[in-house]
């Protein structure tokens, strides 16, 4: 029987103004520290998800979105550079702050692969298309459309 993980998940969001609460995921991280893991995707090189950020934020702009997942990538490398060294970097980096690159509150996932647990949480976190919040169309009716509706 294969051994069960529980790892943490942690969104690697975009909110370019203080003012609004408006945010765009691009990002994971799984951290599971039983199985000495700790991951990252953002979607740097991917233009669907660069270009649905840029268009949902047009003042912030394409290349201002791109900077932010440089930004957040040299973050999260230092942090996981920090927990390999033993320094507490990984809940500082997660911590709660006024910045542009917001990390949300981390939450557990069981799996026995935290590689391909990072992979799935991407597809469902950051690459499916946004669903507007005001839609109340059920799983069942976006499938009907062709919609991929994330399961486990």
């Amino acid at each position: 029987m294969p051994m069960r993980y529980n790892c943490a998940v942690v969104t690697v969001c975009l909110r370019p103004t203080p003012v609004s609460p408006e945010t765009a995921c691009f990002g994971v991280i799984v951290k599971c520290d039983d199985a000495e893991f700790s991951g990252y995707k953002l979607a740097q090189g991917d233009e669907r998800v660069v270009g649905r950020i840029a268009g949902f934020f047009p003042r912030y702009g394409r290349d201002n979105v791109i900077r932010a997942m440089e930004w957040a990538a040299h973050d999260i490398d230092f942090a996981i550079e920090g927990e390999k060294k033993g320094r507490a970097t990984f809940q500082n980096l997660i911590r709660p702050r006024e910045n542009v690159i917001r990390y949300g509150s981390p939450f557990i996932v069981a799996t026995d692969d935290p590689a391909s647990e990072l992979e799935h949480q991407y597809e469902i976190l950051v690459s499916l298309p946004c669903i507007p919040r005001e839609t109340s169309t059920s799983n069942r009716e976006l499938e009907m459309k062709g919609m991929p509706i994330a399961k486990r």
